[in-house]
């Protein structure tokens, strides 16, 4: 590896535009790829082998009272440690690169309408460059996984969550996964998209926010709309 593509990382967060004219053409894809799915992977293995697992169904089932008998007793049977820890793992592993993959679609399809050439390639790696401020939420998901005894809730890791942060909603409130999800790295992350679609495009500010923003607009509008509308 090159001392340019090792510095690269660390330009993402303090000089972000210089970073993405290097990537612009030559994408390395496969390093923050790899760092995202590795150290999350990681971490959610770490997390499900020190969790107390009763614990965590107790309160599972205390966030759903109207439960019936057998509803509890499935519930018992899906929270154990091998399913959960499989479950997990699965998400990450193959659901982060699928996710990747859509959000590569999305900008190939606005940099068509926009006029660009990018290939569809190279839109991955913005997705997963643009990614990289969710590596900065380990260090206190580790800290919470070592203090917390093994009792503490899979939202509540990395303490960079509206939620967590702001509004404090318990486990099981319709607003819950909504502003849980809500976070500072996708934050982050879409404005590093803005950089990295004006260094590339060349595009207006207002075009390139409108181009970050929109997908998000979709999916947490449609979230909420789905809690006010059913809870």
């Amino acid at each position: 590896m090159s001392n340019n593509v090792a510095a690269i990382p660390f330009q993402i967060f303090y000089e972000p535009g210089k970073a993405f004219a290097a990537l612009r053409d030559k994408s390395h894809t496969w390093l923050p790829l790899l760092a995202l799915m590795i150290s999350s992977a990681a971490m959610m293995y770490w997390y499900f082998q020190t969790v107390d697992f009763p614990w965590m169904v107790d309160q599972a089932i205390a966030a759903k009272p109207d439960m019936t008998g057998d509803e509890r007793e499935a519930m018992h049977k899906m929270m154990s440690p091998t399913v959960m820890t499989w479950s997990a793992l699965g998400g990450i592993l193959i659901g982060t690169p699928i996710a990747y993959a859509l959000y590569a679609l999305y900008y190939l399809l606005a940099g068509k309408f926009l006029g660009s050439d990018i290939s569809y390639g190279k839109w991955f790696a913005l997705t997963a460059w643009t990614a990289l401020p969710r590596l900065l939420v380990l260090p206190l998901m580790a800290l919470q996984i070592m203090t917390s005894g093994g009792r503490v809730a899979m939202e509540d890791l990395s303490m960079v969550s509206l939620n967590f942060l702001l509004l404090h909603l318990p486990v099981g409130h319709p607003w819950g996964g909504f502003f849980n999800s809500l976070d500072l790295p996708l934050l982050w992350s879409a404005v590093l998209t803005v950089i990295g679609l004006r260094v590339w495009t060349g595009r207006s500010l207002a075009t390139c926010i409108t181009v970050s923003v929109l997908p998000l607009l979709v999916i947490f509008g449609l979230w909420a709309a789905k809690i006010v509308m059913f809870g």
